[in-house]
């Protein structure tokens, strides 16, 4: 029988609500990890006597088990964890799936990340019932990504690659609870680690975890599932069978990386070409009716110079004009006269 001699560092929360097909091997996978300091609290939310039973015959081997058997909860039961979490005592919390695996190093990565943090994730890998590996790591540390998580509905990451501060947890002032029937449970809870002020967050890029998806595995009977899960769990106990799909889940995650900067190198290549575009238009723009302004101009000084010449041409036979010669003083318009003839003379000067 393992013991519980040594203070545990981390509270690991396993819920599940269903039959226990899957659930023993989610329990082998955190009973694997090199760091042996851990509670497993497994959280049976209105679960069929069996379930309770299998949780009970593992607690029966490890000290480290702790098994909650509660009625049917709101929803999916998330004030059960709650419940559970009043009573811990340990620096770090983690969860798991009761249909997902962790890797032997889960728990000293995520260790690793809340030195640092009090609240964030290893990258959430998935495979589907065909192979095919998907990873998702965008960066917590990222005030847009928080930003987008807390007024979008998106989340990045499901509690299996969570992990945060009992101490942080502690300081909500609400923690996990129904959620409304509007949004997901997971995201409801991030939400309250993400609005908080002065909380840290990260994400480590270590593929620790598997996420054995139940949406892409509808057509597969229970029993195959189980099929599944077991041949991947025992493939995946070899380390260099681990290394290689570790690698292969990180390459992907490279290649997704690479494909969006490209995709947004294209972007911005795009608008900048627009914005010269635009900017060529306006320019050519401008010119046209600078052109158009000169050659108003040039229309309205020769219209001009032509009636100057015209008033010269007036003025100067008045000035050769006797009778005008004699009236001109006693007349208003004659100084104004004398002016548009002076005017007339400077312009042909």
């Amino acid at each position: 029988m393992n013991g519980a001699d040594t203070a545990a560092l981390f509270t690991v929360l396993l819920p599940v609500h269903r039959p226990p097909a899957l659930l023993p091997f989610a329990i082998e996978s955190v009973l694997a990890q090199r760091e042996t300091r851990f509670q497993l609290c497994i959280i049976c939310d209105g679960t069929p006597s069996e379930t309770v039973a299998c949780a009970q015959e593992f607690a029966a081997r490890d000290a480290r088990i702790k098994v909650f058997p509660f009625e049917k909860g709101e929803r999916h039961g998330e004030a059960h964890r709650h419940h559970v979490l009043q009573d811990a005592n340990t620096e770090f919390v983690a969860q798991i799936g009761d249909d997902d695996l962790w890797f032997p190093d889960y728990l000293d990565e995520m260790a690793a990340l809340l030195v640092h943090a009090d609240f964030g994730n290893l990258p959430q890998t998935e495979l589907t019932s065909e192979g095919n590996i998907g990873i998702y790591a965008e960066d917590l540390d990222s005030p847009v990504v928080r930003r987008k998580m807390l007024d979008e509905k998106w989340n990045m990451v499901g509690p299996t690659f969570v992990g945060y501060r009992l101490s942080a947890y502690r300081q909500l002032p609400e923690g996990w609870s129904p959620a409304p029937p509007d949004i997901w449970t997971d995201l409801y809870m991030w939400r309250k680690f993400l609005a908080m002020p002065g909380f840290r967050f990260a994400t480590r890029l270590s593929a620790q975890a598997l996420k054995l998806s139940a949406e892409t595995r509808q057509a597969l009977t229970l029993a195959e599932r189980v099929t599944e899960t077991a041949t991947l769990a025992d493939r995946l106990r070899d380390p260099v069978a681990r290394s290689h799909f570790q690698i292969k889940a990180l390459e992907k995650l490279a290649i997704g990386q690479r494909n969006e900067r490209q995709q947004l190198e294209a972007e911005i290549t795009s608008q900048r070409q627009s914005l010269v575009a635009e900017h060529e238009a306006r320019e050519a723009q401008l010119e046209a009716e600078l052109m158009r302004t000169r050659s108003d101009f040039a229309a309205t000084h020769q219209e001009l110079t032509r009636r100057l010449e015209a008033i010269s041409e007036i003025t100067d036979g008045l000035g050769a004009s006797r009778s005008w010669t004699l009236v001109r003083s006693m007349t208003p318009a004659g100084p104004a006269m004398d002016r548009i003839a002076e005017l007339a003379r400077t312009k042909d000067d």
